[in-house]
């Protein structure tokens, strides 16, 4: 009786051997821009692009910038991220989600404003950053898709500094989130 299986199980083997050499066909290269929202004690609004080198079926290497912009009081406010690292897809006809770990950098800014003809000067602090986070894109086409949406955690650590001869540590922001929605271009094949 265990020869019969162990048979079967050789010939489903063999034959399908061809298909593991079968190519799989994904993008050299993705480009993502949009619109984007960062919750950082409150709400920001701004653009964010990526683009991401497919290093593999399922694996790139991402590159991903963003900007949003507030003005409370006349004083404008500012955030950037710049985070770099791997991203992971699972790709589908219809749709590819995917998860990502990035690291970088966060700059914060308060810009130059004049109140009462006092004019005080633009303010900005950079520390490390991280995006970890996910989303989904929806194929339209072979080359084009919509990223609806992205989704990341983007803590971001502040460096300690000395104030009047005071120092305050250094400590880890955690309560920032940011979203992206827009389209994404598909460049080249593998």
């Amino acid at each position: 009786m265990i020869f019969p299986v162990i048979g079967l199980a050789i010939g489903l083997f063999v034959f399908s051997i061809p298909s593991f050499s079968q190519e799989v066909i994904y993008p050299k290269a993705e480009i993502f821009g949009g619109f984007s929202m960062y919750r950082a004690g409150s709400t920001f609004m701004g653009w964010q692009a990526s683009a991401n080198f497919n290093v593999a079926h399922h694996l790139a290497i991402v590159g991903d910038f963003g900007g949003q912009y507030k003005t409370v009081l006349s004083v404008p406010l500012n955030s950037y991220q710049f985070l770099f690292g791997p991203r992971v897809m699972w790709r589908r006809n219809r749709v590819t989600p995917f998860v990502h770990a990035m690291f970088g950098g966060i700059r914060d800014g308060v810009g130059s404003t004049t109140i009462l003809g006092v004019t005080t000067p633009a303010v900005a602090s950079t520390g490390l950053g991280m995006g970890i986070g996910g989303g989904f894109d929806i194929n339209v086409s072979e080359r084009l898709a919509l990223r609806v949406p992205q989704f990341d955690w983007t803590p971001m650590h502040i460096a300690g500094t000395t104030i009047l001869g005071v120092t305050v540590p250094g400590a880890w922001s955690t309560n920032q989130i940011r979203i992206g929605i827009g389209l994404v271009v598909k460049a080249g094949q593998q």
